[in-house]
């Protein structure tokens, strides 16, 4: 399942990720794959976390949609840069329960993806199945659903070594469209949610990144509880 996001991520916020990224982004012209910057949010560098700017994403979203996924202790599980390089081929289709299943038994990850800039289907933006859209109040549902099977190769230059078998996949992606997304505009999915995204045909990188939300009831993996990332301060 996947649901369009009512709140937007303001462009101040947007910009100063975007600003303070321009290392990672850089280094993307010269990479035909995706930059994660998987340290970018909460690395060891307590000087360079850069958990300021995950408050203000955090805050611009999480009311939305706080009080409809009702997670008991809400904690963001991770959150990363996807940043495309320009030529990088797409990403083969995937779900992600397929890589949580052991940090997640019982499934509670959903992401929200955002858009650091306006998205275009020429940028590789996100492509999802129109079938499995639902009202932000449906997000209650999330996380229902079914794993399908998955190929393992780890030599995939896309960096998704789990994904769903080439015939199975052409057979889904019939019926799956690309997303448009505005800059600050964000999407939430399931961890079940099957979803792909194109390659990058444009001359820049593509400027997306994804907040990972669970629910951190017996859990002692995940970046930083949505509480102390509402009171966190640099001071």
């Amino acid at each position: 399942m996947w649901s369009r996001l009512p709140s937007r991520i303001s462009n101040s916020a947007i910009d100063a990720v975007v600003e303070r990224a321009d290392d990672l982004i850089a280094a993307s012209q010269r990479d035909t794959s995706i930059t994660f910057g998987k340290d970018f949010f909460g690395g060891i560098d307590s000087e360079n976390n850069n958990l300021d700017l995950l408050q203000q994403l955090h805050q611009d979203l999480w009311p939305g949609i706080a009080d409809i996924v009702n997670l008991k202790v809400p904690v963001v599980d991770h959150a990363v840069l996807l940043i495309k390089g320009s030529g990088a081929a797409g990403t083969a289709l995937h779900q992600d329960r397929a890589y949580w299943v052991d940090r997640d038994p019982k499934p509670t990850i959903f992401s929200v993806w955002i858009a650091l800039e306006d998205l275009t289907e020429e940028k590789g933006g996100l492509v999802l199945s129109p079938d499995n859209e639902v009202t932000v109040s449906g997000m209650s549902d999330f996380n229902t659903g079914a794993v399908f099977e998955h190929d393992e190769d780890y030599s995939d230059p896309g960096r998704f070594p789990l994904t769903i078998p080439p015939a199975a996949a052409a057979k889904m992606k019939q019926s799956m469209e690309f997303i448009s997304l505005a800059k600050g505009e964000a999407l939430a999915f399931d961890s079940f949610e099957a979803h792909t995204t194109g390659p990058n045909q444009t001359a820049t990188p593509r400027l997306a990144m994804k907040i990972a939300y669970s629910d951190g009831v017996d859990k002692d993996r995940y970046l930083i509880r949505t509480d102390e990332l509402e009171n966190y301060s640099t001071s």
